[in-house]
C-alpha cells in the first residue's frame, strides 16, 4: 500500500468542474442560437405579422432593430457569464469577477430601456396587443429584478473567494 498515490481533490461548494463545463458548452450553444436567431428568425417573424397584418408594415423596421437589439443585450450578458464560467473553471476568483457580475447590470438595463421604448412606441401608435405587451412587461420586469438583484448582492460585499474552487 505505500506504492498507491492518494489523490486529493478538493471539491467546488457549488459547482463540480464537470457542471461548470457544461453551462461553458451551454452558454457557446446559446450564443449561436441567438445569432440565427437574429439573423433569420426574428426577421422572418416580422415579415409574416406584416404579411398577416399589413397595418404594421410601419413597424417592421424598427420592430427588427430592436429586436435584434435585445437579442443584442442577452448575448453581452452570455459572453460575460463564459467569461465567469472559465474564471471558475480555471480557479481564477479574483477581484475583478466583482466587476464581472456587475457588467450584467448594463446590458440588463439597457434591455429594460429597449423594453420601455417599445411599450411606448405601441401604445403611442393603439397597437398593443394583449399578448404582445404581457411579453414586454414581463421581460422588462425580470430585467429589473435581476438588475436590481445583482445590485444588492455585490452591494452586500459578499466574499466571491467561497465560489472558487479552492
Amino acid at each position: 500500500m505505500g506504492n498507491v498515490k492518494e489523490r486529493t481533490v478538493q471539491p467546488s461548494l457549488f459547482f463540480s468542474r464537470r457542471i461548470l463545463f457544461a453551462l461553458f458548452v451551454a452558454l457557446v450553444a446559446l450564443l449561436l442560437l441567438s445569432v440565427v436567431v437574429q439573423v433569420w428568425v426574428w426577421p422572418a417573424a416580422v415579415d409574416r405579422t406584416v404579411a398577416l397584418f399589413p397595418e404594421t408594415g410601419p413597424l417592421a423596421a424598427q420592430a427588427i432593430l430592436w429586436g435584434v437589439c435585445a437579442v443584442l443585450c442577452w448575448q453581452v450578458i452570455a459572453v460575460i457569464g463564459l467569461e465567469l464560467v472559465s474564471r471558475a473553471l480555471g480557479n481564477r476568483a479574483d477581484s475583478s469577477t466583482r466587476r464581472w457580475i456587475g457588467a450584467v447590470i448594463g446590458p440588463l438595463l439597457v434591455f429594460a430601456a429597449l423594453v420601455t421604448a417599445a411599450f411606448i412606441a405601441l401604445n403611442e401608435r393603439g397597437d398593443t396587443p394583449p399578448g404582445v405587451l404581457l411579453g414586454l412587461t414581463t421581460g422588462g420586469l425580470i430585467a429589473l429584478i435581476s438588475a436590481g438583484a445583482l445590485a444588492v448582492f455585490l452591494g452586500s460585499n459578499p466574499s466571491l473567494s467561497m465560489y472558487s474552487q479552492n
